[in-house]
């Protein structure tokens, strides 16, 4: 946990140095026709700086747990998403990619669908292959999230032994437990 905290440390002042200079940037290329693929490009790696510092300061420990892990298996072929959100039983797709847009509104891509939810509005359960996300208010649907590469082959779990303690989570199943 002290290992995380200090590389989250670094980490976010490397980040907010690549901030500053990807600003002092866009600046130059303001003068620039802004449909111009190259700037559609540069102007998407704000967004992924702005994505990985919410990760570190906005969101809870067990929804950073999820995305880390997710992190892990990003774009293989290999490994797949199952997703359900309330009645709606989709299937597997491969995780593209995620945002963590403002106010703790959470995008992940797979396939051809985008899942959103707002971190805080949600309590999580963990097993071992799957997490449950289920709303402090009951009108909104449970979201399912089954993966096919278990949280214990990952090592990201090892790093937040103490999500099981986060008042977010409703339940951590023992196998979890290092």
């Amino acid at each position: 946990m002290e290992k995380r905290k200090e590389l989250d440390q670094i980490l976010l002042e490397i980040y907010e140095d690549l901030t500053r200079n990807h600003w002092l940037a866009k600046e130059k290329l303001n003068k620039y026709n802004q449909n111009c693929p190259q700037i559609s490009r540069f102007l998407l790696f704000e967004e992924k700086l702005a994505t990985e510092r919410r990760l570190i300061e906005e969101i809870s420990l067990p929804c950073r747990l999820i995305l880390e892990h997710l992190t892990t298996f990003e774009g293989n072929l290999e490994q797949t998403i199952g997703y359900k959100i309330g009645n709606y039983q989709a299937g597997r797709a491969l995780l593209n990619s995620f945002q963590i847009k403002e106010w703790g509104n959470i995008v992940l891509n797979l396939g051809h669908v985008q899942l959103t939810w707002r971190d805080e509005e949600y309590k999580y359960l963990f097993y071992p292959d799957k997490v449950v996300l289920r709303a402090f208010d009951i009108n909104k649907p449970e979201i399912h999230l089954n993966f096919s590469f278990y949280f214990k082959y990952s090592h990201v779990l090892e790093k937040f032994q103490d999500v099981k303690e986060h008042p977010q989570v409703e339940y951590w199943h023992e196998d979890l437990n290092l």
